[in-house]
C-alpha cells in the first residue's frame, strides 16, 4: 500500500510539473569545490519557483534552496540563479528545479589530486553552429571536470553586418546555452560546469555598460566589481581568468591585481592563465599595441612567479609556443597555447620564430592534472590529439625546467 501511495505522488507530481527548461547551465562563483550556481531561463512571467532540490548522489534526503530570478531588459524570459553551497569536495550531487520535471546530477571539484582533474579550454565558440556541434561533441566526450571558454563566446557583438536582424543577439545567446544544455554532458551524465572569459565579439572596449548581457548571464560583477577572477581549487591549482581589455583595461588596476595575487599564489603547483586576446599570435601582427601591452603588463608576472601555460585565443588557428622568458626562448619560461579556433573556419598561421607548433585547424586544449604531472592536448575536430606538451608542478614557488613534447 505505502509503494502504491508513493508511486500515486510521483505520478502527481510528474503530471502537473512543469516542462524541464531549454537553457539550464552550470557556473561557479564562489569556491570549486563546495559550492555550484544552476541557472536556467523560463518564459513565463508567473514563474516565480526559483528553487533547486538536491541530494549527495547516494543519500535519501532531499535539500532545498532558493534562489532569485530576473528579468532582462527588452528579453521576454527571466533568468534563474540559484548557488548551492556547503557541498563536500569531489562530491557527486543530484538535483531537480522544483516544479519542474527532469533530474541532473554535477560533481565538484576535489581538495586535493587524489585523483585526475580534467578540464578544457578553447575560444572562439559559436561562430558557425555545426563546427560549435561538433567540438562540442569531442569536447564532451573527454569527461572534463569543467570548460573555460576563452572569449568570442556566441559572437554578439561587431557583427551586425552578418546577423542583422533585431534581437538577434539574446537569440544566439539562447542558441549557444540550449547546444550547451544538451551536448555539455559527461558520459555517466553530469551537466559541465561552464567559466566565462570575456572576449571583443562578446562586449565593446571598455565598455560603460554593465548591464550587458554577456556579463549578466554570468555575472561576472558579482564577486569584486570586475571581469577578471583567480578560481582556487584546493592546493593544486589557480586559474587565472583575465580580460585582456575588453571591460577593464590590461594595465592599470587589473595589473595589479595580478601582481599581487600571483604572488599570493606562488607555492601553488599549478598555475594556469586564461584570457582572449594573445601575446603572441599566430596569425594577428606580433607589435599590435594590445599584444605588445600584454607583453610589458602580464608576461613578465607570469615568468616572475613561474606560470606554466597561457590559454590565448582570438586567432581562429591552433599554435604553442616554446617556452619563452625575457622575450626569448627559455627551458625555465612560459608557454603560450590554443589561439580560439573553436567554431570558426581556421586561418593559417604565420612563421613566428617563438612558434615551436602550429596548425590551420579546429582545437581545444585538454588539461589533465595528477600529483606528478600535468598533461595538455590539443584535441582536434576529428577528436585525436593534434599535438601534446607536459607540464610539471611547481616547487615551493620555483618552476620546473622540465617540459616534454610530443612532435608531430
Amino acid at each position: 500500500m505505502k509503494k502504491l501511495v508513493l508511486c500515486l505522488i510521483a505520478c502527481a507530481f510528474l503530471c502537473s510539473a512543469k516542462k524541464a527548461p531549454l537553457i539550464l547551465y552550470l557556473t561557479w562563483m564562489h569556491d570549486p569545490m563546495t559550492t555550484m550556481t544552476i541557472r536556467w531561463q523560463s518564459i513565463d512571467s508567473k514563474d516565480f519557483d526559483s528553487a533547486v532540490i538536491y541530494r549527495k548522489k547516494g543519500e535519501k534526503v532531499w535539500h532545498e534552496k532558493e534562489g532569485g530570478r530576473f528579468k532582462l531588459q527588452d528579453a521576454e524570459f527571466y533568468l534563474h540563479t540559484v548557488e548551492l553551497d556547503g557541498l563536500e569536495p569531489d562530491g557527486e550531487y543530484e538535483f531537480r528545479l522544483a516544479g519542474r520535471k527532469g533530474q541532473y546530477c554535477f560533481r565538484t571539484l576535489p581538495q586535493r589530486l587524489t585523483r585526475p582533474v580534467k578540464f578544457v579550454v578553447g575560444g572562439d565558440a559559436y561562430f558557425y553552429l555545426y563546427l560549435m556541434r561538433a567540438m562540442n561533441e569531442r569536447i564532451a566526450a573527454c569527461d572534463p571536470d569543467f570548460v573555460v571558454v576563452g572569449g568570442d563566446i556566441a559572437y554578439t557583438n561587431g557583427r551586425s553586418s552578418i546577423f542583422n536582424r533585431k534581437g538577434w543577439e539574446l537569440r544566439r545567446w539562447r542558441t549557444f546555452f540550449k547546444e550547451w544544455k544538451k551536448s555539455m554532458v559527461t558520459s555517466d551524465g553530469r551537466l559541465i560546469p561552464i567559466l566565462p572569459v570575456l572576449g571583443n565579439h562578446d562586449l565593446r572596449h571598455c565598455s560603460l555598460k554593465p548591464k550587458t548581457h554577456e556579463l549578466l548571464f554570468f555575472d561576472l560583477f558579482a564577486l569584486k566589481d570586475s571581469t577578471y577572477q583567480v578560481i582556487d581549487a584546493g592546493d593544486y591549482l589557480s586559474l587565472f581568468l583575465l580580460d585582456s581589455g575588453h571591460y577593464f583595461n590590461v594595465s592599470g588596476r587589473q595589473t595589479e591585481w595580478l601582481k599581487e595575487t600571483l604572488a599570493q599564489r606562488e607555492s601553488t603547483p599549478y598555475k594556469i592563465a586564461a584570457y582572449h586576446i594573445s601575446a603572441y599570435p599566430s596569425v594577428y601582427p606580433f607589435n599590435k599595441k594590445i599584444s605588445r601591452e600584454l607583453r610589458r603588463e602580464w608576461c613578465s608576472q607570469f615568468e616572475r612567479y613561474h606560470l606554466q601555460i597561457a590559454f590565448e585565443h582570438h586567432n581562429h588557428a591552433y599554435k604553442r609556443t616554446h617556452p619563452i622568458k625575457n622575450g626569448k626562448i627559455d627551458p625555465d619560461g612560459v608557454i603560450y597555447m590554443g589561439d580560439g579556433s573553436w567554431g570558426v573556419n581556421p586561418r593559417k598561421p604565420n612563421d613566428s620564430w617563438y612558434l615551436k607548433e602550429k596548425a590551420c585547424a579546429n582545437a581545444v586544449c585538454v588539461v589533465t592534472l595528477s600529483g606528478e604531472k600535468g598533461k595538455v592536448d590539443a584535441l582536434g575536430l576529428l577528436g585525436k590529439a593534434i599535438d601534446t606538451v607536459d607540464i610539471y608542478p611547481a616547487k615551493t614557488g620555483i618552476a620546473s625546467n622540465h617540459l616534454s613534447f610530443l612532435e608531430n
